[in-house]
C-alpha cells in the first residue's frame, strides 16, 4: 500500500514539475515578445525624449516617459503590460509573506539550538 502511495506522490510531482517548466516556458516565450514589441517599436525612444523635455521644462520626466511608452504601444503590448503589473501587484503579498514566514522559522531555530547549547 505504502508502495503504491509513493508511486502516486511520484508520479503527481513529476506532473507538477512538468506543467510548472512548460508554464515557466510560455511566460518567458511571452515576456520575450512584449520586450520585443518595446525595443522595436519607437515606443521606448519616444518615452526617452518625453522624459527629457519634461525634466527640461519641470515636470515629473517618469511619468512623461510612461505616458510616452504607453501611447507607443500596440494594444496587445499594452495588455501584456497591465497583465505583468497585475501579477506582480497580485504575487509581490505573497513573496513578502513567504519571505516573513522564512524568517520566523530561521529566528526559532535559532532560538531553539542557542537555548539547547
Amino acid at each position: 500500500m505504502q508502495d503504491q502511495v509513493g508511486r502516486l506522490v511520484d508520479a503527481l510531482r513529476d506532473r507538477g514539475e512538468k506543467e510548472a517548466q512548460n508554464l515557466r516556458q510560455k511566460f518567458k516565450k511571452w515576456l520575450a515578445s512584449l520586450v520585443h514589441e518595446v525595443i522595436h517599436s519607437n515606443a521606448g525612444a519616444g518615452a526617452g525624449l518625453e522624459g527629457i523635455r519634461a525634466a527640461l521644462t519641470g515636470k515629473n520626466p517618469v511619468w512623461a516617459a510612461i505616458k510616452a511608452l504607453m501611447s507607443g504601444l500596440s494594444g496587445k503590448a499594452k495588455v501584456g503590460l497591465v497583465l505583468l503589473l497585475l501579477v506582480a501587484l497580485l504575487l509581490g503579498p505573497v513573496l513578502l509573506v513567504i519571505l516573513l514566514l522564512a524568517l520566523l522559522v530561521a529566528v526559532i531555530v535559532a532560538a531553539v539550538r542557542a537555548a539547547s547549547r
